[in-house]
Formats: C-alpha cells, structure tokens, sequence
C-alpha cells in the first residue's frame, strides 16, 4: 500500500482499503473496509454507500490509512474501532481485556434462562439473586447480566485491574450496578454465597496459543492462557466453587471445543452433577455443574 491514498471518494477508497487488506491476509477485507471509513467518518456503513459522491477530506483519508496499516498488520479491528457488539450492547474495548465473542453469547443466554427459574421460585422474597462473574474482562457476561436480569445483584472479579477499569467503563455506559473485585478468583469473596457462578476464564493451553491467529495473539495472555493443558483455571474452580454457592446453586463455564469431556471430568469428580451445551456450530462450549 502506497503511504497515502490517491482517491478523494468513498467507493475507491474502500476499494484501495478492502484490496490492501485482502493482500495483508485479514478476512472479509470489504466489510472490515466498510467498518473502518464508516468509523473514521462518523457515519454508518448504510449511509456510506449512500453518500458515494462525498469528498473525502485529507486528513480523514490520512486516519483511514493509518488505520487500514495497523489493521494490515493484525491488530484486532475491535481494539481499532475501540468497540464491540455482543448480546445487543455496544462494549468498549481496549488491548488490556479480551475481545467479547458471539459463542460467548450463550453463556450469558444460559444464565438468563436460569435466572428466570430462580424469578419464579423467588417470587415473594426481597432478598435477590447473587451471581459471580469470575474473569470478568471487559464486564460483558456480568454487565449483560445485570442489564437483561434486573433482579440479579451481580459481583464480578477480575485479577487485572486494567481490564476492571475497562468493565466499570461498560458498566457506566450500560447504567447497571455491579461490585467490581479485583483479585485471583474467589479471593475477593470469601464468606459469601452466590446462586450462580459463572465464567469465562483463560483455556487456551501453551502449545494452542502458538496456532492462534494473529489477531488472538495480540489480545491479553492474562485472558488467554490457562497452562500447559488450557484447564488450569477449570481444576481451580472446580476443587474451591463449593463453598461459594448456595443451596442449590449452579455453576456455568464456557470451554474450548475440544474440552467438554476434560471439564465434565474435573466437576463430576468435585462431586458435581454436569451437563454439556453446545454452541450453534455444534462444537462444545458450555458446562453446566451442580452439586449432587
């Protein structure tokens, strides 16, 4: 790609866009295109195509390149646009947490689907539903929760605090109240209870991260990482959730495709009930454990 653009409109400069980061090796190099001048000129895909005849001001094309270069170069298109569409809700989003994922839409699906059950068996108490978010991340399993299951009262840890300050970001622009923790996992809880426990943690094993795209391997190995195996964080829950729920308390965590067997494995010998969900390409995403 040459340093500057030589087109002034928007139909050529997607085009020089979509072709240089085709030649870069990015996927659906004309929709990325499309996001990042429609971004770049404040405007939306839609009304791109119909403002075709539009001069594009030099220092908007200077943005568009320095955009298309980084993104040539593998850095994720949602650290760029600095969001990300998950469950309905825009999420802002930085290189310090991980992109949210549509499989991890599911997950938060699961819980809603429980958190109605547990309405109806609560329907006259006062007292609501706790839920835990362990590796909160960006907040968006906890802030979804909180924004669509208005009784859960909703407490979400995470061990970095450059990613909490990204999720009480989200938690603001969403106006739902969460208390934020940080620290290892269950540490910033002890003595309390919680209806649902649920997570997201890092499952990626050491040798997988080296086969990851590159776009992947530009997000937090906080958030990736889980040892030699990918079940580092699993075993640990596993073995410490118990004291954590309560009666009758359930715990969902999204898995790595292949690891539905490995996780059900660790819960049923932590004396859990499990069952396995898979996602809507059919591969194994979530484990669902209650005590026996």
């Amino acid at each position: 790609m040459t340093d500057r653009l030589d087109a002034h409109q928007p139909m050529e400069l997607l085009r020089q866009g979509a072709q240089y980061l085709a030649q870069c090796g990015v996927p659906d190099a004309r929709a990325e295109a499309d996001l990042i001048l429609a971004f770049v000129l404040k405007t939306t895909r839609d009304k791109l195509y119909a403002e075709c005849d539009r001069v594009v001001a030099s220092p908007e094309r200077e943005i568009y390149n320095d955009f298309l270069k980084r993104r040539g170069q593998r850095e994720p298109l949602a650290y760029l646009l600095k969001t990300r569409e998950f469950m309905g809700l825009d999420f802002f989003v930085d290189p310090s947490v991980l992109i949210p994922r549509p499989e991890t839409e599911l997950l938060v699906e699961k819980v809603l689907e429980l958190g109605k059950n547990m309405g109806r068996e609560r329907e006259n108490s006062e007292i609501p539903s706790k839920v835990l978010d362990l590796c909160t991340g960006s907040g968006a399993i906890a802030v979804a929760v909180a924004y669509y299951w208005k009784q859960a009262a909703v407490v979400a840890v995470d061990v970095s605090s450059e990613a909490l300050t990204v999720a009480k970001i989200n938690a603001a622009n969403m106006n739902v109240n969460i208390d934020f923790r940080q620290g290892d996992l269950f540490a910033p809880v002890q003595g309390e209870k919680f209806s649902l426990i649920v997570s997201n943690p890092p499952y990626v094993s050491e040798h997988e991260i080296l086969k990851c795209p590159p776009e992947v391997r530009k997000e937090p190995v906080l958030a990736l990482l889980a040892g030699k195996d990918g079940l580092d964080f699993y075993r640990r829950i596993a073995m410490n959730a118990t004291e954590f729920l309560s009666h009758e308390g359930i715990i969902l965590v999204e898995i790595g495709y292949s690891q539905g067997t490995r996780v059900r494995e660790l819960f049923t010998a932590a004396g859990y009930q499990t069952e396995l969900f898979s996602d809507y390409a059919g591969l194994d995403r979530i484990v669902l454990a209650r005590k026996e």
